[in-house]
This record gives C-alpha cells, sequence and structure tokens, in this order.
C-alpha cells in the first residue's frame, strides 16, 4: 500500500488508500450479507469452484438415494397387494381342504357330497378371480408375473444403474387353480346320458355309453360357459332329421343362447343325418348330431343330450366317495404349501427391503450431511463476519473522510 505524502496534493493517496479499503470491505460485506440471505456458502462458481463440483456431485446422489427410497416405500406396497391376495387364497384353500375332510367320511351320504362338491367349485372360482383382480398399474401379480419383463419383478433399491432388487416368477409362481394343480388344465366336455321323447309321448333313456352323438371342448367365440350341468334339446322337423331346432338349457331347464358365427342364438336349425352333423356353440361346446340316437325317428321328437361342461382351471376334483375325498386332501395340502411358500418369498423379500430402506436412509442423511457442509453458510460465523465488516464500512467510511480533510492543513502555508 503507497504510503501518504500530504506535502503532494495532487493526488490525495491517503483517500484513495482509504476508500480501496472501504471498497474490499463493501466487497466482503456483499458476500456474507447474500449467504445470510440465500442460506448458502457458495452461490456462485466463483465462490469456489472445486467446492461446487463436490456439493453438486452430493446434491446428485443425495437425490438418487430419496429415489431409491421411494421406490422401495413402492416396492413394499405392492408385495402387500399381492400378500393380501395370497393370504386370502389361503384361506379359500384351508377352508376347501376342510371341505374335502368332511367329504371323506362316509357319514355324508351322496346328496351332501354333491353339495361339497359344488362349493369346491365355486371357491375354485374365486380363487381364479383374486389372480385376476389383484393387480398392479394394470398387471396381474399372482400369475407368474406374465405380464412384466422376464416374468420378473426389478425393484430400483439402490442410488446407481443396476442396483435392482429381483423378484422372479421361479420364487413367486402363479397361484391359479391351474397352477395349483386344483384346476382341470383345459377346458373339458364330459357326456352324458340322453333321454328321448318320442312324438308318441312314449319316453326311452339311454345310457351315456349308448348315445352315439358326441361333445367335444373347443375354442370359445362367444362367452364360455360356466362350469355346471347342460343339455342340448334336438327337435326333429322330419323323420330323415331335416330341419331340426337345437336349443341349449341349464339343468333346471333354463334356456340359454349360444353362438354361432359370432351371432347370439337362442335355437339353430341343421340337418340331422346318420352320419352326424356338427354344431359349433361357440361357448366352448361341439356336438355331433346323430339321427341314430332316435328310436324310430319321427318328426315332433325330442332328445335331450346332457353333458357336463368343465373350465379350464375350474376345480377337477372328486369328492363323491371317501378314497376320492382323500386324494382331494392331499391335492389341496400340496396346494397350501405352495401358497405357503409363495408368501415366504414375499416375507424374505419384504425384510431384505428393510434393510436396504435402513442403509439407504443412514447413507441420504450422510450424504445431505456433507452436501450441507460444502454447500450451505455457518449463520452463525456469517452473521459475525457480516457484523464485523459493518463496523469496518463504518471505520473505513470515517477514515476516508477524514484523509479528505488532511490536504486542507497546507493551505496554512499560504496565509
Amino acid at each position: 500500500m503507497a504510503v501518504a505524502d500530504f506535502t503532494r496534493i495532487n493526488s490525495n493517496i491517503g483517500a484513495l488508500n482509504a476508500l480501496n479499503s472501504l471498497n474490499r470491505v463493501n466487497t466482503k460485506l456483499g458476500i456474507y450479507q447474500l449467504r445470510l440471505a440465500t442460506g448458502r456458502r457458495i452461490n456462485s462458481a466463483g465462490d469456489d469452484p472445486a467446492g461446487l463440483t463436490i456439493a453438486t456431485t452430493f446434491r446428485q446422489r443425495n437425490e438418487n438415494l430419496k429415489v431409491a427410497l421411494d421406490n422401495i416405500g413402492d416396492a413394499r406396497n405392492l408385495m402387500s397387494v399381492a400378500e393380501a391376495g395370497l393370504t386370502k387364497i389361503q384361506d379359500i384353500l384351508i377352508e376347501m381342504r376342510n371341505k374335502a375332510e368332511q367329504a371323506a367320511s362316509d357319514t355324508l351320504g351322496a346328496s351332501e357330497r354333491s353339495a361339497i362338491q359344488q362349493q369346491l367349485v365355486e371357491y375354485t372360482k374365486e380363487i381364479n378371480d383374486i389372480v385376476d383382480q389383484t393387480t398392479w398399474n394394470g398387471q396381474k401379480l399372482l400369475d407368474g408375473l406374465a405380464g412384466f419383463t422376464n416374468n420378473k419383478l426389478y425393484f430400483q433399491t439402490g442410488a446407481e444403474a443396476g442396483e435392482t432388487t429381483i423378484l422372479s416368477a421361479g420364487k413367486f409362481g402363479a397361484v391359479d387353480a391351474k397352477s395349483l394343480g386344483i384346476g382341470a388344465s383345459a377346458a373339458s366336455v364330459t357326456k352324458g346320458s340322453l333321454n328321448l321323447i318320442q312324438s308318441t309321448g312314449a319316453t326311452s333313456t339311454a345310457t351315456a355309453g349308448a348315445v352315439n352323438s358326441a361333445f367335444v371342448s373347443t375354442a370359445v367365440t362367444g362367452v364360455e360357459l360356466a362350469t355346471g350341468d347342460y343339455y342340448v334339446e334336438v327337435t326333429l322337423g322330419s323323420s330323415t332329421g331335416g330341419g331340426s331346432t337345437v336349443k341349449l338349457f341349464t339343468k333346471s331347464g333354463t334356456q340359454i343362447g349360444f353362438y354361432s358365427g359370432g351371432v347370439l342364438l337362442m335355437s339353430k336349425t341343421v340337418n340331422v343325418t346318420a352320419a352326424g352333423v356338427a354344431v359349433n356353440l361357440g361357448n366352448g361346446v361341439q356336438i355331433t348330431i346323430d339321427l341314430d340316437d332316435f328310436t324310430t325317428p319321427d318328426a315332433g321328437d325330442v332328445g335331450k343330450f346332457n353333458f357336463t361342461y368343465t373350465r379350464g382351471g375350474d376345480w377337477n376334483g372328486d369328492v363323491s366317495n371317501a378314497i376320492n375325498a382323500e386324494s382331494a386332501m392331499q391335492t389341496l395340502d400340496d396346494a397350501i404349501d405352495t401358497v405357503s411358500e409363495r408368501l415366504q418369498s414375499l416375507g424374505a423379500l419384504a425384510s431384505r427391503l428393510s434393510f436396504k430402506e435402513e442403509t439407504l436412509a443412514e447413507a441420504q442423511v450422510n450424504t445431505e450431511a456433507a452436501f450441507n457442509r460444502i454447500m450451505n453458510a455457518d449463520m452463525a460465523m456469517s452473521q459475525l463476519e457480516a457484523t464485523k465488516f459493518q463496523i469496518l464500512q463504518q471505520t473505513a467510511t470515517a477514515m476516508l473522510a477524514q484523509a479528505n480533510q488532511a490536504p486542507q492543513a497546507l493551505l496554512s502555508l499560504f496565509r
């Protein structure tokens, strides 16, 4: 700093020194006032270029850790939805097993076992409904993860790429009735008896083995039949089968529609021959009607072709006697064990996510602390520094005023 020479007044060196000092004080005061106003130590890249780079890295990781924590929370919610569905399926299976155990005792008669059989059919349908309805963002969770990439659930549970937690279908397979072994693998039709009602009013009954007409399961082009007992009613239009009418009924005699060419019909006209005519009902059933099933065929003869339709995945067990019921009990035991394994897989993954959540939470706090020390201002220290520079600002201003007055002392030499 230049030394002031008060005998040379063309340049007021003392005042210039005071002014420079005041400018430096004002700059420093402005920095600390800005820190106090923003709460940040680094308010521009020039404040600390290296510190800004390090702080930005910490800030990025801190935000990434927050997202990972959110992902874990979402994953736990997803698994809660899946667990609720699995738990309900397990409850249903336990109830089904109890029913099968009841049927395994000969203290029950045929009607009681028939009621249990129907209950098991309905319970199985409910299991399939739960599988269909347990979804997350429109994707089923209990069907072996078929709607997800590679049949796996990928949870991004870390801040970096590749830090994922995976739940695969191998450990979390499907729990629909078919996959559990308690539902039919495919739709099926079982031919029953044929009731013949002659135009004269005489009635004869043929056994199932004597029925020439045949049923097969076929592709559904309309609405699939529910599992149950039905019959196809065929009314001959003539003794040679021409112009015959086909209708579909439930076991109780309620007429229902069927599909032909995608169109819903209540009846259809066909020509029945001895070689048989195939009629696709469009609801999973096709019947080939044989004229030879009618004894002395005549116009107006009515044949009731009974059959049982079983949807794919619906109950495929039988509790009509003690031996079959015992077999059903074993099948249901296996199904319960399978669902328990699925729940175990969910529980193990939930435990892993709990540990990850705790670890990430601690890492996020530590990262935030590191960022805070570099990027944010020490408010107490900044206030002290601001107060100091406010005092220096006042003293520098006073000294500038005094420095401007000093050269006036030379005027006394000219008196």
